[in-house]
């Protein structure tokens, strides 16, 4: 039997509420219908009781004479006339006069007043007339008033228990989301710890081996020479891993001073020098601010090296920076035409260890991220509308 997901379990309460909601809002209406055929049945009664009572009047009384003997029985009697004959060209209670209906009743609207009119045959010693009675129709609202109430109380409920429902749901994601975020650092946290006992223990072995292929490169010549030249390029590539996992396993320590844009600038230009190939446009704006200059070069070059990795195979290779104050933010732009990031890409970037590359440790951005975090920034990166992809930085501006 396969077990509900706990995505499911966090929507089923909110269900359920929605469902008792209805349920509750159902049986009011219902209520509210039943009594509201009984609030009619109670108006027809009164009318009876009038009619009945018309047929003991002297009937050569004046019509407000009867109308306040009949006032005396209803109070919520409106109006009374008796009609003596049909009237000329009167077709609509045609059928009343014939005999062929005993009563004919219906609900109005009459000078902004729900009325309840009745017309009614009696018989008097000089033959049969017809009485319209108007009865103020909400007079029999007490029967339907409390299931009103019952169906507003009803829906305020619903909402109510729907909307805690939700936020309950709502606050077991967050709490689950929290849970799993919390997991995940932990896991980040021994990988962190790993990483650095490993870094340290392969650094002094790596040292004596980079150490003894430099003297044997030394004493030899020619083609033997060229035989070590893989070897000090693999333990190149292993001391820049060493370097990355201490980097990212070790607390970092920023140590902010005094730099300006342009000095930021000019140490990415001179590492740009390096892709002689690569189109690079800077747009920064002169201004001093407060940063560990170090980490965020190290950071701004990573990023350039990165651009232009991914844009090794595009003869329109291109890098624009832009550096420049933004509100009470600094805001540094890293963009290249190259291909983006793929879907898969985006959801691990600052995994460690992930990366595209045929060759690379995957610890670029994780570290990149991890060293702007350390300085109070902020870091983003996102696929251009018009291709490519773009790395924001924002570092706070403090007061130089």
């Amino acid at each position: 039997m396969k077990r509900p997901s706990l995505r499911s379990l966090h929507w089923l309460l909110p269900g359920a509420a929605l469902a008792l909601s209805a349920v509750l809002v159902w049986s009011a209406v219902r209520t509210f219908r039943e009594l509201d055929r009984q609030r009619t049945v109670y108006l027809k009664s009164r009318i009876a009781v009038l009619a009945g009572l018309l047929e003991t009047l002297p009937r050569d009384a004046p019509d407000d004479a009867l109308e306040t003997a009949l006032s005396e029985m209803e109070p919520a009697l409106l109006s009374v006339s008796v009609l003596e004959s049909p009237q000329n060209g009167e077709t609509s209670l045609s059928a009343l006069w014939a005999g062929r209906e005993l009563y004919r009743m219906e609900s109005l609207e009459q000078d902004g007043h729900r009325v309840y009119r009745a017309y009614v045959p009696f018989h008097t010693g000089h033959g049969m007339h017809l009485a319209r009675i108007d009865l103020d129709e909400s007079s029999a609202d007490f029967l339907v008033q409390h299931a009103r109430h019952n169906i507003l109380l009803s829906v305020m409920a619903g909402l109510a228990a729907t909307s805690l429902a939700l936020a309950t749901a709502w606050t077991a994601r967050r709490a689950a989301a929290a849970e799993q975020r919390q997991l995940e650092l932990e896991h980040l946290a021994h990988i962190g710890t790993l990483a650095s006992v490993l870094a340290h223990e392969i650094r002094n072995p790596l040292g004596t081996v980079k150490g003894f292929v430099q003297l044997l490169g030394e004493q030899l010549k020619g083609q033997h020479r060229e035989l070590l030249e893989p070897v000090e390029s693999e333990v190149s590539r292993l001391e820049n891993l060493v370097r990355d996992l201490l980097l990212y396993g070790r607390p970092i320590q920023p140590a902010p001073q005094t730099v300006s844009t342009d000095q930021v600038a000019g140490a990415i230009r001179a590492h740009t020098s390096h892709y002689p190939r690569m189109n690079c446009i800077f747009h920064v704006e002169p201004m001093h601010f407060r940063t560990d200059p170090a980490l965020l070069e190290q950071v701004l070059l990573n990023l350039v090296r990165n651009a232009a990795e991914a844009q090794q195979a595009n003869e329109a290779a291109a890098i624009s920076v832009d550096i420049a104050p933004e509100g009470n933010w600094l805001r540094l732009l890293v963009a290249d035409k190259g291909p983006g990031f793929t879907a898969e890409a985006l959801a691990h970037l600052y995994e460690p260890f992930f990366t595209t590359k045929s060759i690379g440790t995957g610890l670029g951005l994780p570290i990149s991220r991890k060293l702007v975090q350390a300085l109070g920034g902020e870091f983003r990166i996102r696929n251009q509308a018009g291709g490519g992809a773009a790395v924001e930085i924002r570092l706070p501006l403090e007061p130089v």
